[in-house]
Formats: structure tokens, sequence, C-alpha cells
């Protein structure tokens, strides 16, 4: 495990503050967007809306049975809104609230204070009184130098057997991780695709962190328990890379 430490320039782009919440049953999306238009979208810019889609299976049961994949209509469930300059996305929901931070990533203080800002806007247009989840998501974008072995940077490695050639191009790794500390769990992907010998190697490190449990939707215990996941987030970065690796974006 490497050293933890502020990286100056962190390969994130993209970090996300997510909350699930239980809403009265008479909040529509009508009026969640009428509240938004009311508060001036918190200072957003309304880019359109979020839709969720069903899929699911018909099972004929026939001389010949088979199986019919269908998708039911799409649901609008919230609206899109952006900052002025892009740099933030908040995905603003009769199920959730949402906020990503895109390139370039300031700081998880930055991050909170723009999240309990919106929170506070969107928790009176839905009323929501309950948190069901917590999740915080970081995704990291390395680019590592090519023609060198993968070990040199990284600590998760796939391990192919000797009769095998040993040139990878491409792979895609997935855990999930319980922390009984926090009681969240992980989870953690990583993948490189289009590797190359002579450009950077395009590897994602993507670290979600959540929980199902039930906070306030007021008051800070959420707040408090996000920066819990995000130090245990740090422990996953730094653990999935060598000194060499991190010597990289220093």
């Amino acid at each position: 495990m490497a050293q933890p430490r502020h990286l100056p320039h962190a390969p994130i782009t993209e970090a996300v503050i997510d909350l699930r919440v239980e809403t009265p049953s008479d909040v529509t999306v009508d009026a969640l967007e009428g509240a938004l238009a009311r508060r001036g979208n918190l200072g957003y810019i309304r880019k359109g809306p979020i839709v969720r889609s069903e899929f699911g299976f018909a099972f004929n049961i026939g001389a010949e049975p088979k199986a019919e994949a269908h998708a039911a209509r799409p649901t609008i469930i919230g609206v899109r809104l952006h900052s002025a300059d892009d740099k933030y996305v908040a995905q603003l929901s009769v199920e959730g609230f949402t906020l990503s931070r895109l390139q370039p990533y300031e700081s998880w203080e930055n991050l909170v204070a723009e999240a309990s800002r919106l929170w506070q806007g969107y928790m009176e247009c839905v009323g929501a009184q309950r948190i069901v989840r917590a999740a915080t998501r970081y995704i990291n974008n390395l680019r590592l130098p090519p023609a060198q072995r993968l070990e040199r940077f990284l600590n998760l490695v796939p391990a192919l057997p000797n009769e095998l050639p040993q040139i990878l191009s491409g792979f895609l790794q997935r855990f999930v991780i319980h922390d009984p500390e926090s009681e969240a769990t992980v989870i953690l992907t990583q993948a490189l695709e289009g590797a190359s010998v002579e450009k950077p190697l395009p590897l994602v490190l993507d670290i979600d962190a959540f929980r199902d449990a039930v906070f306030s939707a007021a008051g800070p215990n959420v707040w408090t328990y996000l920066n819990q996941l995000r130090h245990l987030k740090n422990r996953v970065f730094f653990g999935c890379l060598t000194e060499a690796g991190v010597e990289l974006y220093l």
C-alpha cells in the first residue's frame, strides 16, 4: 500500500456525493420542478430530465417456449442541472440527490460545501425526512507509462497462467468489499482497454463506497458519515497503487 497523501495532480475525472431519500407520497416530478423553478434552480442551469428505464422478460409457454425481452415506457423522475461553468452536475429527483464534480477536481471540502448548499434547497423542495442510502464515488482515469510492467504501478494486476501469452491489451476486474468499521460496502472496479506499447495505458479505477442506512435529512450525521466514506475511499485508492504509481500524480 502506498503512503496516503495529497496529490496535486490527482487523476480524478468525477467525484460524486449521492443520497437516496424517502419523500412524501404526494411529491411529484412536476411539484419538484415547480419548487426548483421558484428557487431559481438553486443557481444552476436546467439541462434536461432524468429518465428511468426498466427492462423485463416475458415468457411464452407454448410448443416452443421462449423468453422475450421488452422495455417499459421511460419514466421521468427528476431534473438535471449544471453549474454555469459545467464543472458541477446535479441530478435531483423524487428518489434522491446526486452531485458530481467533474475535472478539474478541487477538494473534498469544496465538494461537500456545494453539496450541502444544494441539499438544503433540494430538501425544502421535496420535504425529505429521511435518507436511506449514503454514498460517495470517485472515478479515476490513470495514465500509466507504456511498455512497463503493470505491477510496477498497481497492486491489483490480473495473474495469467504461465502457459498463456503474458501481454495484456485489456482487462476488467470487479471486487465487492465490506468494511466492518464503517459498515459500508465498496465496489471497486479496475479496467484497462485499448492498451498500447507506445501510448500511456488508460486504466480506470472506480471506487464506489456506500451504506444502506437511515440518517436524518436535516441533521449533520450524514455529512459526518460521508467524510468517513471518503477516508475509506482513500484507503482503497492508495491500497491499489504502489509508491511508483502514486508518484505519477505528485
